[in-house]
């Protein structure tokens, strides 16, 4: 007997990626908070954002726990919370950023 096998999709498949600027308010991490990171054995994911600040000029903006991937093409996965701080800051926004729903 055969039997159909439902595939599912690989999660590449649903990576987001948006290019956001935050204005004048400061920095990225002033807006967006960022947690997780190697050092608690986790991927960077995203935390509280402040959407009266940020505009996203391409894409849709990311939601409360999407992990984060890449930053400008600079992935950011394994990389310790302050680390990705600083990939992040090397940046000029607006920045593009690759999530995924966890």
């Amino acid at each position: 007997m055969s039997k159909t096998l439902k595939r599912k999709k690989h999660w590449s498949t649903k990576v987001q990626e948006c290019a956001v600027s935050w204005g004048s308010v400061g920095e990225f991490g002033d807006v967006v908070e960022i947690l997780g990171g190697a050092e608690h054995g986790e991927f960077p994911f995203l935390g509280q954002m402040n959407l009266d600040v940020l505009v996203c000029h391409v894409g849709r903006l990311p939601y409360y726990g999407d992990v984060l991937l890449e930053v400008n093409g600079t992935p950011v996965s394994g990389l310790t919370n302050r680390d990705t701080h600083a990939v992040i800051r090397h940046f000029r926004e607006p920045i593009r950023i690759k999530t995924v729903k966890p």
